[in-house]
């Protein structure tokens, strides 16, 4: 299965009715490079700003709208700013593997 159509994974009406909430709750722009979407019902892409890889649940809570581009830039990482916020807790180490 590939990641782009993962179980539970939202397509069709229920993704655009949780992509429009998405845009109301986060203003329909990018969260990460701030650009404005047009219809953000179909441009827009679902981000799990906690990896799904690391949190594999769907929750609204987790869930951003990012542009395709930084979608695929971002992976599964974690974003900057949580790194930056958990940094006194890591080791040396920790921080050279997430950068």
């Amino acid at each position: 299965m590939s990641r782009r159509h993962r179980t539970g994974h939202m397509r069709g009406a229920k993704g655009r009715r949780k992509r429009l909430d998405l845009a109301r709750r986060d203003g329909a722009r990018c969260f990460y490079c701030r650009a404005p979407f047009t219809d953000p019902a179909t441009e827009a892409t679902f981000d799990h700003y906690l990896p799904y890889a690391l949190w594999p649940t769907n929750v609204h809570c987790n869930l951003v709208l990012a542009c395709q581009g930084c979608n695929h830039a971002k992976g599964d990482t974690l974003p900057l700013g949580l790194l930056l916020a958990l940094r006194p807790w890591l080791t040396r180490a920790q921080l050279a593997v997430a950068a």
